[in-house]
């Protein structure tokens, strides 16, 4: 089960979920009003290069904007908000002294979008040391995420390196949340998008 927190909650204690079910959210992180000017500001990079990266992986109805701190300098209060950076400082600094940032991609799904395949974010690391995290992703709602509108699929406790074979749909829990909440999941964790059934997008 993926643990929901609220803005008040302690780092401690939202590190320590996402260390045990390997996904945790906090919800309503940020203001309305954050969440309204980035979005706005991602619209025209949505439908100018949105469909650079469809192929069968990332989908053919999902806009996606990489680099987003290169379009919209107000993303950085969303990429760099202290709360991701007390995550990811607790995760990642136990076993190294810096990190830096992967990768920062905006994505917009679209009506008629298919559940995209389950998956781990680290499996690209030519090693793995069970107990020991690569990285780790901090998802944002910039709109309300639903079943319907294809919130993210995790499946909680999939850190434990098990098979991607061996999961059964009934492992897996949907990210359901309000725009400005955010989910954080380890690089180890299966997770994919889910399908959006619904008649509008979600980003």
């Amino acid at each position: 089960m993926i643990e929901i927190f609220d803005p008040a909650s302690s780092t401690a204690d939202v590190v320590s979920a996402l260390l045990r079910d390997g996904g945790a959210i906090v919800s309503n992180q940020a203001t309305s009003e954050i969440v309204d000017r980035i979005l706005g500001s991602l619209r025209k990079p949505f439908d100018e290069q949105g469909t650079l990266f469809e192929n069968d992986f990332n989908g053919y109805t999902t806009l996606r904007v990489s680099g987003v701190l290169g379009v919209t300098a107000e993303a950085a209060e969303l990429v760099a908000h202290s709360r991701v950076m007390e995550v990811a400082d607790a995760v990642l600094k136990r076993h190294c002294i810096n990190y830096r940032v992967g990768s920062s991609t905006a994505i917009e799904v679209h009506p008629g979008e298919k559940a995209q395949v389950l998956h781990r974010d680290d499996d690209f690391y030519p090693i793995r040391i069970p107990g020991v995290e690569f990285q780790i992703s901090a998802m944002w709602a910039l709109d309300d995420f639903t079943v319907e509108n294809g919130a993210t699929r995790v499946v909680p406790g999939s850190h434990d390196l098990r098979s991607e074979d061996s999961i059964k749909e009934q492992d897996v829990e949907q990210a359901v949340m309000s725009r400005g909440s955010i989910l954080f999941y380890l690089g180890s964790t299966i997770h994919g998008g889910g399908a959006n059934i619904s008649d509008t997008p979600r980003a």
